[in-house]
Order: C-alpha cells, then structure tokens, then sequence
C-alpha cells in the first residue's frame, strides 16, 4: 500500500507499478467502499493512463 500511495504522490513512476501487482492487490481488496479499493483503483486509473500515454506517441 505504501508503494500505492507513493506513486499517488508523485514519489514514483507509474511504470515502477507491475500491473501483475495491481490485479493482486483488486482481488485482495474486492469492497467497493473501503478505502485499500479506492486506492487500488486510483494507483491503477494512474498506470493505466501512463502506459496509454505512451502508446499514443507511436501513433
């Protein structure tokens, strides 16, 4: 969770994030209204959108 909110943060790269480890972390915390789902959603919304930004410099 500390690597979560570090990247939410700014301290790291979203790259640092495997997706592998995000996809872990979701099924670990499935309840929509606790606070480790939302931050799971968040750090994956951000890498997510990382990667799609990289990708569409190639096009």
């Amino acid at each position: 969770m500390q690597e979560l909110q570090a990247l939410i943060q700014g301290k790291i790269s979203p790259f640092a994030i495997k997706i592998d480890h995000l996809i872990k972390m979701a099924e670990k915390y499935p309840e929509p209204n606790s606070s480790e789902y939302k931050l799971v959603e968040l750090a994956t919304n951000i890498v997510l959108s990382a990667y799609l930004e990289k990708t569409q410099k190639y096009f």
